[in-house]
């Protein structure tokens, strides 16, 4: 995948052109076509699923450790919530093959 600027399209990795809704400076086809793919439901092949499984699997060791070695307190809570928002990036960092 190539470099692009503010709302180019580009090469999506997938053959699809993919633009970057998050840098579009205006709604173009392209950049609505772009955000409704970013927000349908985007089935995982086989190697996503497993990308998704070792990302899982470290960020609920890590939340182990932090609620094994942290006392209870608010920062401890926020720990522990930046580990389920990490989960949730990276599902759509793996879902969306890095273009989102």
């Amino acid at each position: 995948m190539g470099t692009s600027t503010a709302g180019q399209t580009r090469e999506s990795g997938t053959g699809q052109p993919y633009a970057d809704f998050t840098r579009a400076q205006k709604l173009t086809a392209d950049v609505q076509h772009s955000i409704d793919n970013a927000f349908e439901y985007q089935p995982w092949d086989e190697a996503q699923t497993a990308a998704g499984t070792r990302v899982r699997q470290a960020l609920a060791n890590a939340a182990k450790k932090i609620v094994n070695s942290c006392p209870p307190s608010p920062t401890r809570t926020r720990a522990l919530n930046m580990c389920f928002d990490a989960r949730m990036l990276a599902n759509a960092a793996i879902t969306h093959r890095g273009r989102v």
